[in-house]
């Protein structure tokens, strides 16, 4: 436990020297919260989607990807550092070292849901019980994207190959989560494939509060994909040190 403790302090320092962590980590999303609604208030009518309380949960998980994205910058740029290879010949393990960096990204996410709802609530985000429980809620979508982004820091060589990669999956969440589209006008294949994949569950936990609908099956899907997630890191490290 003290081993993870002090590189998961190792991690966050790293993070936190970098100020495009705090650009993009903690400030992306309440820049673009800010932007919606200048855009909204210069329209005679605001579609139903678009309501504070339908879209400020999309954009608050949109902002989980770019914390992923560095955490797989961190992951894949230690590959070329000293400090691997010092751990690859100390006694500790490569899931607790991987763990690490899940635990690093863990504060930063916290931050950004926090500073995200208390800007979204002058805006007229329900300030209910229902905040809290959402709060609660969002941790396993953090969990995901988290556990994504430490997936391709394993499998990428380097941070440069992490940027374009890590991109695809901002994209995806953008439009296949449900961040900028409503994913339930979706019909036929295509919804069964979007309900298939966990990024409209990982918005739909905590949209489900103000939307209506079944909160426990999308924290199914979300659960059993983040395990999986896990799984192929495991496996994927033990090749890699092979």
């Amino acid at each position: 436990m003290k081993k993870i403790i002090a590189l998961t302090r190792r991690n966050l320092l790293e993070m936190l020297r970098d100020p495009l962590t705090i650009i993009f980590c903690l400030a992306f999303p309440i820049v673009m919260l800010l932007f919606m609604q200048i855009l909204f208030i210069n329209l005679p009518v605001v579609p139903d989607n678009f309501q504070i309380e339908n879209y400020a949960v999309g954009i608050c998980v949109f902002g989980y990807t770019f914390t992923g994205m560095f955490l797989a910058m961190s992951v894949a740029g230690d590959k070329n550092s000293s400090l691997i290879k010092r751990i690859q010949i100390s006694p500790v393990k490569e899931g607790a070292y991987l763990l690490s960096f899940l635990c690093s990204g863990l504060p930063v996410a916290f931050c950004q849901t926090v500073l995200f709802f208390l800007l979204a609530i002058p805006f007229g985000f329900p300030l209910d019980g229902r905040l809290l429980v959402s709060l609660l809620l969002l941790f396993p979508s953090a969990l995901f994207y988290l556990s994504f982004g430490i997936l391709l820091g394993v499998l990428c060589k380097n941070e440069k190959q992490t940027g374009p990669i890590s991109s695809i999956l901002v994209s995806i969440t953008g439009m296949l989560g449900g961040v900028f589209m409503p994913v339930n006008l979706f019909t036929g294949g295509l919804k069964a494939f979007v309900d298939a994949l966990p990024f409209a569950h990982t918005v739909q936990i905590a949209s489900s509060l103000y939307l209506g609908g079944s909160v426990w099956a999308h924290l199914l899907v979300v659960a059993l994909y983040t395990v999986l997630l896990w799984g192929i890191v495991l496996i994927c490290s033990k090749i890699r040190k092979r």
